[in-house]
């Protein structure tokens, strides 16, 4: 089943509401929306979130890549290639991002170390936070066709689209939700 909700034309609208395994998250202060859009350049990635008095951040400055961004409360977002290729973007409320390629399940082929991300990150209203990043597309797989998102905040795993396991496990690509882009 394809998660497309158009809102605007090549609008990918994503709500973030319910645990990683599927199961439904009641409490709207974990619960996050995305938008992806197709620019002739890539993709923009809009993401808006609750901010949490219990946010956990990293100790970096505003809008800096943060490696193992994943530790601290962040968005993250997957966009999988028709070839199995996969890039994870992260984002969080503190500022920080995190943009990774892999050729294959948790193998990471590309951190972009030294490449340059336009990324702004603000308080929306008191209350929430929102990011926003560019993805050039080179930075991406070619012919995306699958994609999911996952919240991580309050010590919970929220997703867009279910994952299978014991555990939440995002690198699952071959699970993800269809998608489909012009490019």
């Amino acid at each position: 089943m394809s998660h497309v909700i158009p809102r605007e034309p090549d609008t990918l609208y994503i709500k973030i509401d319910h645990l990683w395994n599927g199961n439904p998250c009641g409490d709207e202060s974990m619960h996050a929306e995305a938008w992806v859009m197709e620019k002739q350049n890539g993709l923009e990635v809009r993401v808006h979130a609750p901010l949490r008095d219990d946010r956990h951040v990293p100790d970096a400055p505003r809008d800096t890549r943060v490696d193992g961004s994943w530790e601290f409360d962040a968005i993250e977002l997957f966009f999988v290639g028709e070839d199995g290729t996969y890039t994870e973007v992260e984002l969080g409320p503190g500022g920080h991002y995190l943009v990774l390629s892999f050729d294959g399940v948790r193998h990471r082929s590309n951190d972009w170390l030294g490449r340059e991300f336009v990324h702004r990150n603000a308080s929306a209203t008191p209350g929430t936070w929102q990011s926003v990043i560019q993805l050039p597309w080179d930075v991406l797989p070619k012919k995306i066709v699958r994609a999911n998102a996952f919240v991580l905040v309050g010590g919970q795993h929220l997703a867009w689209s279910a994952v299978p396991g014991a555990e939440p496990d995002f690198h699952q690509p071959d699970v993800f939700s269809s998608v489909t882009f012009s490019r």
